[in-house]
């Protein structure tokens, strides 16, 4: 009854929800409301449905998982394989997999530990660290035409509106790019398109990708955002600052027009633009007109 999103259907003005009669602690659909579903929520109440039913997970009620634990499982059972593959200590999974929260924060949250060690089918965390992660995620679909080459993971954790644009998303551990050397030319065909923060550091990495797949002969387009959401450098947890050098450091070169324009607004303001607010899909489809 607390959450948002069902307030603004219980009170909006397509009257889809009430309260049932007697009880306000009941909610019932009223006609428009089937419809409404199909629409809007049956793929991705299905999406999760299968998910613990695929795993068999515990899906207790009394568990206190907000949208981004799920969505994070989820990204974990569907890329399993790979985490497993790579693991080291819960400190560098959580810092590399839960990266909105801590190094920490499986630790702090045993039940959460516990379901991620059953998803990843182990018992434990092996003790060691290496020096870094080598892990290229990828996230597959039918007749795919262009890949999507993500700084953060968050896109890969709610994938269907890729899928059916025919976009397949990729991960590479934010600044471990060394992976992307040992990518054969076959996987190299479709266009590639980068997403990231634009403030130095997702920048920095940007030019470090284009210069790996320049000398594979393959180019990769930065995803351009036409309007925008900046934010003050130093908003939040947010750590990359830009540098007081000219273009902040950043090689001009590596960038077409519009690109170093947003740039030098940034800069020149002290803000940035997080990944997060960007919409990939439709500033792709503006871009490639498809």
């Amino acid at each position: 009854m607390n959450n948002s999103y069902i307030k603004d259907i219980l009170h909006s003005e397509m009257f889809l929800l009430d309260y049932k009669p007697g009880n306000r602690k009941i909610l019932i659909p009223l006609d428009g409301y089937n419809k409404f579903y199909k629409e809007h929520l049956e793929e991705q109440y299905k999406y999760y449905s299968n998910f613990f039913t695929e795993t068999r997970m515990d899906n207790s009620a009394l568990k206190n998982y907000d949208t981004y634990d799920v969505e994070t499982l989820l990204f974990i059972f569907h890329n399993s394989n790979e985490l497993r593959s790579k693991l080291t200590t819960a400190r560098i999974f959580s810092s590399n997999v839960f990266k909105k929260k801590d190094s920490k924060y499986l630790e702090n949250k045993p039940g959460l530990l516990k379901d991620v060690l059953f998803l990843l089918k182990v018992d434990t965390f092996p003790a060691q660290s290496p020096k870094e992660n080598q892990w290229r995620i990828q996230i597959d679909c039918i007749e795919p035409k262009y890949v999507l080459l993500c700084e953060n993971m968050d896109f890969l954790k709610v994938p269907w509106p890729f899928k059916d644009s025919h976009i397949e998303l990729w991960y590479v551990g934010g600044n471990n790019t060394k992976i992307l050397n040992e990518i054969a030319d076959r996987n190299l065909q479709l266009p590639i398109f980068y997403i990231c923060d634009w403030d130095y550091a997702g920048l920095k990495i940007y030019t470090n990708i284009k210069k790996i797949f320049r000398r594979k002969k393959v180019d990769i387009r930065l995803i351009l955002p036409k309007k925008p959401i900046l934010k003050p450098i130093n908003s939040g947890n947010h750590k990359s600052k830009w540098r007081s050098e000219e273009f902040s450091k950043l090689n001009r070169s590596q960038f077409n027009s519009d690109e170093i324009n947003l740039i030098q607004k940034l800069i020149d303001t002290n803000q940035w633009v997080e990944e997060q607010t960007i919409s990939p899909i439709k500033e792709l489809k503006k871009m490639t007109r498809f």
